[in-house]
Order: structure tokens, then C-alpha cells, then sequence
């Protein structure tokens, strides 16, 4: 039962965390279209 939580906390805490890094991410790429990794979006 500790193990479910500490899993639903980690991925809580991932999907928060990572979100903002993600917009940001969008943003800039969207800002600079030069980008070597244009096959990743």
C-alpha cells in the first residue's frame, strides 16, 4: 500500500514538474525556428 502511494506521489510530482518545462520548451521552439531538431517535434 506505501509503495501505491509513493508511486502515485512520484508521478504527481513528475507531471507538475514537467509541464512548464514542456510549455517552455514550446515556446521556444516556437520563437526559433532554426533548430537542428526540428524532426522531434
Amino acid at each position: 500500500m506505501q509503495s501505491l502511494i509513493l508511486l502515485s506521489l512520484v508521478i504527481v510530482i513528475g507531471w507538475v514538474l514537467f509541464r512548464p518545462i514542456t510549455k517552455k520548451e514550446l515556446d521556444r521552439y516556437n520563437n526559433k525556428d532554426n533548430w537542428p531538431d526540428m524532426d522531434l517535434h
